[in-house]
């Protein structure tokens, strides 16, 4: 009677139950996150103008909240002055810098052609140039079959450097595709940041209403802390990018660096993306310090290092304390991911999303799943 099986015990079928409810929940959780990576890649523009829109509404929330403590009128008069004021500035900084720097553009393009060029000779003096085209002229030719190493491409001579009639007015409408595609996107931004600011906690809401009853509060929490990052990483974005702005203009402008002021204002825009930012403005830099002396080149590197060292320890630290803080390997790796998936415009928004995916996994993950509220 012992060998006779049998049937199985409530607790056995109830273990059996629960395992199989976790596995239907683990793998419904991965479907739904690779559903929602599909998408987010698959409509990337729609998903990074969104994001851009929210960041814009935050900075509308903190201005129209800033003008609150000065002027207790509504907030949608406090909007409209915000949105005006944001205006009169933009087109005061276009009229007055914009306009100086785009009539030193010209000149700055031509020292840095002139400099890289005078690169390239000095390469091509020590056979750096000559050894690399040999290198690729033999793979072409193997390529193509030529065991002596020629290529089967010939010159055309100067039609070479021409382009091709045919393709001409196909270039023309590119570039007006390019043209109202920017226009578009940037009203697109600036329509749903307005309207995000103009009732920020109806939107909010409506967010929290998405979970359950339960977990409403933890979630409006959540949300909270997310405005309240993007809303102190924004002012400290600003307020580090115009003195390092002004600071790198008066400082090439006191030794008479041509283009001074279109430098200045490279080197406090790039600084929007980090650690990528400041390398890519220190290019330009150092390429036009070289066409005016060895001493301008070390001054400017000089003064390119004592610049970003105040950035990093000082500014940043400083201005950025009470938004979350981002280790440089994870802003490195949200730079990457960003840029392969959604190019230069993912580039300049990895830094805010890593921030507010670092304020979700804390918030959400390793406190309320983990269970470790120590940090």
């Amino acid at each position: 009677m012992d060998d006779i099986a049998r049937p199985p015990t409530p607790a056995r079928k109830m273990t059996r139950a629960s395992l199989g409810w976790r596995t239907a929940t683990v793998a419904g959780v991965v479907l739904a996150i690779g559903l929602c990576l599909f998408l987010i890649i698959y409509a990337s523009s729609g998903f990074l103008l969104l994001f851009a829109g929210i960041l814009f509404a935050v900075f509308l929330d903190a201005f129209t909240t800033g003008l609150g403590r000065l002027m207790p009128i509504p907030r949608g008069f406090r909007l409209a002055i915000s949105c005006l004021l944001t205006s009169a500035a933009v087109i005061g900084f276009v009229t007055s810098v914009g306009v100086t720097a785009v009539s030193q553009t010209p000149d700055l393009i031509r020292t840095l052609e002139r400099e890289i060029r005078g690169i390239e000779q000095m390469l091509q003096e020590y056979n750096v140039v000559d050894v690399v085209t040999a290198e690729i002229t033999d793979q072409d030719g193997d390529e193509d079959g030529n065991g002596n190493g020629e290529t089967s491409t010939r010159s055309n001579g100067i039609a070479d450097w021409l382009p091709d009639p045919s393709g001409l007015f196909g270039q023309v409408r590119a570039a007006f595709a390019t043209t109202f595609g920017v226009i578009g996107n940037i009203g697109v931004i600036l329509v749903v940041g307005v309207f995000l600011a103009a009732q920020p906690q109806l939107y909010r809401d409506g967010a929290v209403r998405l979970v359950s009853i339960e977990s409403r509060p933890r979630f409006a929490e959540v949300l909270d802390e997310i405005g309240v990052t993007l809303r102190f990483w924004l002012i400290g974005q600003f307020v580090t990018m115009s003195i390092i702005g002004v600071v790198v203009y008066a400082a090439l402008a006191a030794v008479g660096m041509p283009g001074a002021i279109l430098l200045g204002l490279t080197a406090g825009v790039l600084n929007f993306i980090p650690v990528l930012g400041p390398i890519l403005a220190g290019i330009p830099i150092i390429l036009v310090a070289m066409s005016q002396d060895w001493w301008v080149v070390g001054y400017a590197l000089g003064v390119y290092c004592v610049v970003q060292f105040l950035e990093g320890n000082i500014l940043t630290p400083l201005i950025q304390r009470q938004a979350v803080s981002l280790p440089p390997a994870l802003i490195m790796a949200s730079l990457v991911i960003m840029g392969l998936l959604f190019g230069f415009v993912g580039i300049m928004l990895a830094t805010p999303f890593a921030a507010v995916l670092m304020v979700l996994v804390k918030r959400l993950y390793i406190e309320d799943v983990l269970g470790d509220r120590a940090g």
